[in-house]
This record gives C-alpha cells, structure tokens and sequence, in this order.
C-alpha cells in the first residue's frame, strides 16, 4: 500500500468518511483537494471501503488522465469509453474501441463472478447515457475449457461465433478463431491467444501462444472464453 495512502487511516475525518460510505450514506461532499488529492482518495476509498469504485466525469481526455493517474497506485483500474456512433452510410469505425469496452464488461463480470478484487471503474456521462445490451443477454453464453471436459465441434464452432469471434485461416489478432482437425486456436488479446487441443471430442490440452510466433508458450489446467463484442 502506497505510503500516503497508508496515513490516510490515521485522519479521523477520514476515518468518519470511509464509514458514511461502508454504512451507505448519501450524499457525501467532499472539496478542497487537488488533482493529485483526488486520486489518492479514489484509490484509498476503494482500499478501506472494501468496494467497486466507479469515476464518472465530463469527456474522454479527463476520464484517460484519471486512469493514468490511477494506474501509479493500483493495476485495477479500467476505462469504459463511448460506443463509436457512425454519421455515414458506410462503417468506418475503430475495431480496437469495441474490445476497450468489452474487455472491460468482461473484467468486471470476471471480477464479480470470482470475488477478485476490487475494480475502479472510470467513465464519462455520455457513456453513461448510451443504451447497451443487457449484462444476462451478453453472457448467457461462455466457453469454459478444462482437460477432460468434451465439447461437439459443430456446438463450439456455434458458441464462438455467438461469443462474436470469427473464424479465419490464422490467428493473427483479438476476436479471431481456427479450427485445424483437433486443434482450436482463439485470439484472446492482439499478442495471445489460447490453444486447446482434442482427443476425438475430449479437451487433451490447453496452452497459451504467441499470436506473432504461433508457438506454444504456456501449459493451463483451464480456460475461459468470454465474449469479444458486445
């Protein structure tokens, strides 16, 4: 724990902040801290309340800097943007906002669904008021591979392209899938994916690999597949 935020607990308005917010008090004010105050409280807030934490402020850059800024005290932080709205006929969107969001939808529900710890979540109001899909219909469906667990070829290749993957001749970046005979690669982020290797139908092994050198690294007892778009 960074030291400033360690003496933080010996402030007794601090003290009395933390339990107005365990015992669900609101509203709560607080003012006069700097840029640099603001961080350290967001961060000690989320350590000494024991909570999810989320940021919402008024544009894009204040919402990255806020990350940035975060990102000095704790690796749990994520940054939910806008969804990209096109004004033309033809699409010309980003394809890596898309797998910003939902890397971060995936990273809360992970965080909630195995009691990890706790997220600070940072966002803009404009965010805030777009519609999305609900949290049930996007994951009604996971893959969750484990050695000797069997999965149907035809059912797998159906899941991923529900999931949102889609199926190519090689794996070269995030959201891509290819099944060789008894081989599935899946391309989890753009540097690794997950290779999962069958017996007839049964799950022989899983490995991580290098999406540059398509070799083998890393030996899993199981893996996980969450979707890779909303």
């Amino acid at each position: 724990m960074n030291i400033i935020i360690k003496e933080l607990e010996n402030l007794d308005k601090f003290s009395e902040y933390i339990t107005v917010v365990k015992n669900k008090i609101s509203p709560i004010v607080l003012s006069g801290l700097s840029s640099a105050g603001k961080i350290q409280l967001i961060e000690a807030s989320k350590q000494y309340s024991n909570k999810n934490i989320c940021i919402i402020t008024y544009n894009e850059i204040q919402a990255k800097n806020i990350v940035k800024d975060l990102k000095y005290f704790s690796n749990n932080v994520v940054y939910f943007p806008k969804r990209e709205i096109a004004s033309y006929d033809y699409v010309a969107e980003s394809k890596d906002l898309p797998y910003e969001r939902i890397d971060t939808l995936n990273k809360i529900f992970e965080q909630e669904k195995n009691k990890r710890s706790n997220l600070i979540v940072v966002t803009t109001i404009e965010s805030l008021m777009q519609k999305m899909i609900s949290r049930e219909e996007i994951y009604k469906t996971t893959l969750e591979f484990e050695v000797g667990k069997t999965f149907e070829q035809e059912e797998l290749k159906t899941a991923l392209i529900q999931l949102g993957y889609e199926r190519s001749d090689i794996v070269e970046g995030k959201g891509q899938f290819v099944i060789r005979g008894g081989i599935v690669d899946i391309g989890i982020s753009n540097t690794q994916g997950v290779r999962i290797e069958f017996w007839g139908d049964e799950v022989d092994s899983i490995r991580s690999f290098s999406l540059t050198s398509q070799r083998s690294n890393k030996m899993q007892d199981k893996a996980v597949i969450y979707p890779s778009h909303e």
